[in-house]
């Protein structure tokens, strides 16, 4: 008897400490709940072009030559091109470097804007 109380005090001592083992693990076993969610990354918002300049009385509609569209309308306003004539009596290697666009393209536009003017 005292050995089978013996080995019932060592058995309720060993599921004690199970259970005390368990408690303590528990979040690791079963999880702490759901794992935080990091809110997504925002993109950044381009900002919007920047509005072409507003045409003096002088001033000719580039954008009638093919290839001129806004982005180059304002790029040659900001170089001073703003007619036709203008832009005819420009050279094609200073502007296009003025402007950043390829001096084949800029070529095609002074021949078109010596047509127009």
């Amino acid at each position: 008897m005292k050995r089978s109380m013996r080995i019932g005090t060592l058995a309720a001592a060993f599921a004690g400490a199970i259970v005390a083992v368990a408690w303590l693990i528990k979040d690791r076993v079963v999880g702490a709940g759901p794992a935080p969610v990091e809110p997504a990354p925002v993109a950044p918002v381009p900002a919007p072009p920047a509005p072409a300049p507003a045409a003096s009385a002088g001033d000719d509609d580039l954008s009638a030559i093919d290839g001129i569209g806004p982005v180059y309308k304002a790029r040659l306003a900001d170089a001073g091109i703003t007619t036709f004539a203008a832009l005819g009596k420009a050279d094609a290697t200073a502007l296009a470097e003025k402007i950043e666009a390829p001096v084949s393209r800029i070529q095609a536009w002074i021949d078109a804007a010596r047509r127009h003017g």
